[in-house]
Protein backbone atom coordinates (compact mmCIF):
# COMPACT_ATOMS: atom_id res chain seq x y z
CA UNK A 1 0.00 0.00 0.00
CA UNK A 2 2.70 2.79 0.91
CA UNK A 3 4.49 1.63 -2.08
CA UNK A 4 1.58 2.41 -4.26
CA UNK A 5 1.20 5.63 -2.29
CA UNK A 6 4.72 6.66 -3.17
CA UNK A 7 4.21 5.82 -6.86
CA UNK A 8 1.62 7.64 -7.07
CA UNK A 9 3.02 11.01 -5.15
CA UNK A 10 5.87 10.53 -7.16
CA UNK A 11 4.23 10.60 -10.05
CA UNK A 12 1.69 13.49 -9.08
CA UNK A 13 5.24 15.60 -8.19
CA UNK A 14 6.24 14.76 -11.92
CA UNK A 15 3.34 15.78 -13.66
CA UNK A 16 3.30 18.89 -11.97
CA UNK A 17 6.74 20.21 -12.19
CA UNK A 18 5.95 19.39 -16.42
CA UNK A 19 2.95 21.60 -16.03
CA UNK A 20 5.04 24.08 -14.50
CA UNK A 21 7.92 24.26 -17.07
CA UNK A 22 5.90 23.69 -20.05
CA UNK A 23 2.16 25.51 -19.43
CA UNK A 24 2.21 28.57 -21.14
CA UNK A 25 2.37 31.84 -18.31
CA UNK A 26 -0.35 34.67 -18.18
CA UNK A 27 1.00 37.29 -16.30
CA UNK A 28 -0.86 41.09 -15.88
CA UNK A 29 -4.29 41.48 -17.84
CA UNK A 30 -5.75 42.09 -20.95
CA UNK A 31 -7.81 45.62 -20.64
CA UNK A 32 -9.10 46.09 -24.37
CA UNK A 33 -9.25 44.15 -27.42
CA UNK A 34 -11.45 44.37 -30.88
CA UNK A 35 -10.01 42.72 -34.06
CA UNK A 36 -13.06 43.89 -35.86
CA UNK A 37 -14.37 40.18 -37.05
CA UNK A 38 -17.83 41.39 -36.52
CA UNK A 39 -17.61 43.78 -39.61
CA UNK A 40 -18.79 46.90 -37.99
CA UNK A 41 -17.48 49.08 -35.31
CA UNK A 42 -18.88 48.59 -31.85
CA UNK A 43 -20.04 51.51 -30.32
CA UNK A 44 -20.18 49.60 -27.29
CA UNK A 45 -16.24 50.22 -27.50
CA UNK A 46 -15.41 52.93 -29.36
CA UNK A 47 -16.20 56.82 -30.06
CA UNK A 48 -15.65 56.90 -33.81
CA UNK A 49 -15.37 59.66 -36.24
CA UNK A 50 -17.86 59.83 -39.23
CA UNK A 51 -15.50 58.35 -41.46
CA UNK A 52 -14.75 55.29 -39.96
CA UNK A 53 -15.85 52.19 -41.50
CA UNK A 54 -15.03 48.17 -40.97
CA UNK A 55 -14.05 46.32 -44.35
CA UNK A 56 -12.91 42.91 -44.23
CA UNK A 57 -12.54 42.75 -40.30
CA UNK A 58 -10.01 45.60 -40.40
CA UNK A 59 -10.51 49.17 -39.34
CA UNK A 60 -10.33 51.64 -42.68
CA UNK A 61 -9.59 55.64 -40.82
CA UNK A 62 -9.44 57.67 -43.70
CA UNK A 63 -9.61 61.78 -42.38
CA UNK A 64 -12.28 62.72 -40.14
CA UNK A 65 -9.24 63.67 -37.16
CA UNK A 66 -9.43 61.48 -33.31
CA UNK A 67 -11.73 58.91 -32.71
CA UNK A 68 -11.39 57.13 -29.13
CA UNK A 69 -11.99 54.27 -26.92
CA UNK A 70 -14.83 54.85 -24.79
CA UNK A 71 -13.18 53.21 -22.45
CA UNK A 72 -11.49 56.07 -20.78
CA UNK A 73 -9.18 55.33 -17.70
CA UNK A 74 -6.03 53.26 -18.79
CA UNK A 75 -3.21 54.34 -16.92
CA UNK A 76 -0.26 52.39 -17.65
CA UNK A 77 -0.66 50.13 -20.17
CA UNK A 78 0.69 48.45 -23.54
CA UNK A 79 -1.35 48.92 -26.60
CA UNK A 80 -0.72 46.93 -29.54
CA UNK A 81 -2.23 47.50 -33.30
CA UNK A 82 -1.81 46.28 -36.91
CA UNK A 83 -1.15 49.12 -39.51
CA UNK A 84 -1.83 49.07 -43.38
CA UNK A 85 -0.92 52.79 -44.31
CA UNK A 86 -2.87 53.36 -47.69
CA UNK A 87 -1.82 56.97 -49.01
CA UNK A 88 0.91 58.42 -50.23
CA UNK A 89 1.35 61.03 -47.18
CA UNK A 90 3.09 58.25 -45.21
CA UNK A 91 1.52 59.02 -42.16
CA UNK A 92 -0.67 56.61 -39.53
CA UNK A 93 -1.63 58.36 -36.07
CA UNK A 94 -1.87 56.93 -32.93
CA UNK A 95 -3.78 58.42 -30.11
CA UNK A 96 -3.23 57.90 -26.35
CA UNK A 97 -4.65 58.91 -22.73
CA UNK A 98 -7.10 60.52 -24.32
CA UNK A 99 -8.92 62.28 -21.99
CA UNK A 100 -11.57 63.21 -24.78
CA UNK A 101 -10.88 63.74 -28.60
CA UNK A 102 -9.43 67.58 -28.17
CA UNK A 103 -7.03 66.73 -25.16
CA UNK A 104 -5.01 63.67 -25.60
CA UNK A 105 -1.06 62.65 -26.38
CA UNK A 106 -0.58 61.40 -29.74
CA UNK A 107 2.53 60.11 -32.07
CA UNK A 108 2.78 59.82 -35.81
CA UNK A 109 4.75 58.02 -37.91
CA UNK A 110 6.57 59.97 -41.10
CA UNK A 111 7.44 57.21 -43.37
CA UNK A 112 9.23 58.84 -45.71
CA UNK A 113 12.77 59.49 -45.96
CA UNK A 114 12.81 61.33 -42.73
CA UNK A 115 11.40 58.10 -41.12
CA UNK A 116 10.77 59.25 -38.18
CA UNK A 117 7.87 59.42 -35.21
CA UNK A 118 6.42 62.93 -34.53
CA UNK A 119 5.29 62.91 -30.48
CA UNK A 120 2.95 65.81 -30.18
CA UNK A 121 -0.45 66.56 -28.02
CA UNK A 122 -3.55 68.49 -28.40
CA UNK A 123 -4.98 70.60 -25.87
CA UNK A 124 -8.14 72.45 -25.91
CA UNK A 125 -8.44 71.19 -29.45
CA UNK A 126 -5.24 72.93 -30.56
CA UNK A 127 -2.24 70.60 -31.88
CA UNK A 128 1.17 71.29 -30.18
CA UNK A 129 4.18 69.85 -32.40
CA UNK A 130 7.68 70.69 -31.22
CA UNK A 131 10.86 69.73 -33.37
CA UNK A 132 12.55 68.37 -30.33
CA UNK A 133 10.06 65.78 -30.41
CA UNK A 134 10.70 64.54 -33.73
CA UNK A 135 12.20 61.15 -33.49
CA UNK A 136 14.27 59.31 -35.64
CA UNK A 137 12.98 55.79 -36.06
CA UNK A 138 15.52 53.33 -35.04
CA UNK A 139 13.98 49.97 -34.85
CA UNK A 140 15.92 48.90 -38.49
CA UNK A 141 12.22 48.92 -40.08
CA UNK A 142 11.49 51.30 -42.79
CA UNK A 143 7.77 50.88 -43.29
CA UNK A 144 6.46 51.05 -46.73
CA UNK A 145 2.89 51.46 -48.39
CA UNK A 146 0.68 48.79 -49.00
CA UNK A 147 2.33 46.36 -46.29
CA UNK A 148 1.21 45.70 -43.03
CA UNK A 149 3.33 46.60 -39.80
CA UNK A 150 2.99 45.61 -36.11
CA UNK A 151 3.39 48.55 -33.28
CA UNK A 152 3.26 48.60 -29.60
CA UNK A 153 3.50 51.14 -27.16
CA UNK A 154 4.01 51.43 -23.87
CA UNK A 155 2.96 53.99 -21.56
CA UNK A 156 4.24 54.26 -18.18
CA UNK A 157 4.27 57.27 -15.72
CA UNK A 158 5.61 60.19 -18.21
CA UNK A 159 7.54 57.84 -20.45
CA UNK A 160 6.49 56.30 -23.50
CA UNK A 161 7.93 53.39 -25.78
CA UNK A 162 7.67 52.45 -29.03
CA UNK A 163 8.13 49.64 -31.02
CA UNK A 164 7.83 48.43 -34.65
CA UNK A 165 8.09 45.11 -36.47
CA UNK A 166 6.53 43.81 -39.69
CA UNK A 167 3.61 42.10 -38.94
CA UNK A 168 4.61 38.70 -37.51
CA UNK A 169 8.10 39.94 -36.84
CA UNK A 170 10.01 40.54 -33.21
CA UNK A 171 9.39 44.09 -32.35
CA UNK A 172 12.12 46.16 -32.37
CA UNK A 173 12.49 49.41 -30.12
CA UNK A 174 11.75 52.38 -32.10
CA UNK A 175 12.09 55.30 -30.01
CA UNK A 176 11.53 56.88 -26.79
CA UNK A 177 9.79 59.60 -25.33
CA UNK A 178 8.67 61.47 -21.84
CA UNK A 179 6.00 63.85 -21.17
CA UNK A 180 3.39 64.96 -18.56
CA UNK A 181 0.59 65.94 -20.24
CA UNK A 182 -1.87 63.31 -19.57
CA UNK A 183 -2.07 60.60 -17.08
CA UNK A 184 -4.93 58.54 -18.21
CA UNK A 185 -7.76 58.28 -20.79
CA UNK A 186 -8.43 56.56 -23.86
CA UNK A 187 -6.82 54.64 -26.89
CA UNK A 188 -7.08 55.20 -30.71
CA UNK A 189 -6.52 56.80 -34.18
CA UNK A 190 -6.15 59.70 -35.69
CA UNK A 191 -6.31 60.60 -39.48
CA UNK A 192 -5.96 64.65 -41.04
CA UNK A 193 -6.83 65.63 -44.58
CA UNK A 194 -5.43 62.97 -46.69
CA UNK A 195 -4.44 60.42 -44.13
CA UNK A 196 -5.53 56.99 -45.11
CA UNK A 197 -4.84 54.07 -42.57
CA UNK A 198 -6.30 50.61 -42.04
CA UNK A 199 -5.87 49.28 -38.40
CA UNK A 200 -6.45 45.19 -36.94
CA UNK A 201 -5.70 43.55 -34.13
CA UNK A 202 -6.68 46.45 -31.20
CA UNK A 203 -4.76 45.19 -27.95
CA UNK A 204 -4.35 46.77 -24.67
CA UNK A 205 -2.73 45.02 -21.89
CA UNK A 206 -1.12 46.31 -18.71
CA UNK A 207 2.80 47.06 -18.89
CA UNK A 208 4.60 43.82 -18.66
CA UNK A 209 1.95 41.50 -19.71
CA UNK A 210 3.07 37.93 -21.22
CA UNK A 211 0.64 35.24 -22.53
CA UNK A 212 3.36 32.98 -22.77
CA UNK A 213 7.06 31.88 -21.86
CA UNK A 214 8.22 32.49 -25.56
CA UNK A 215 7.70 36.34 -26.56
CA UNK A 216 7.42 34.94 -29.89
CA UNK A 217 4.17 33.22 -29.07
CA UNK A 218 1.91 36.28 -27.67
CA UNK A 219 -1.20 36.96 -29.21
CA UNK A 220 -0.18 39.74 -30.74
CA UNK A 221 2.67 38.51 -32.85
CA UNK A 222 0.72 34.92 -33.50
CA UNK A 223 -2.19 37.00 -34.98
CA UNK A 224 0.42 38.54 -37.23
CA UNK A 225 1.69 35.07 -38.08
CA UNK A 226 -1.64 34.07 -39.00
CA UNK A 227 -2.90 36.95 -40.97
CA UNK A 228 0.49 36.41 -43.35
CA UNK A 229 -0.46 33.03 -43.75
CA UNK A 230 -3.53 33.83 -45.07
Amino acid sequence: MKSKELRFSAFTLFLFLLIAVYAPLCVGEVLFEDDFEKNAIDKGKWVPTGTWAVDNGELVVNGGEVGITLKDNFTDFEFYVDFHMINPLWASNWVIRAEDPNNCTLVQIVADNRNQFWWFTRVGGNYIVKDEDKLDNESGVHPELGKWYTIKIVAEGQRYDLYLAERGKELALACTWKDDTTDKGGIGFRAGGGEHSLYDNVLVTTVGHSFAVNPEDALPITWGKLKTIQ
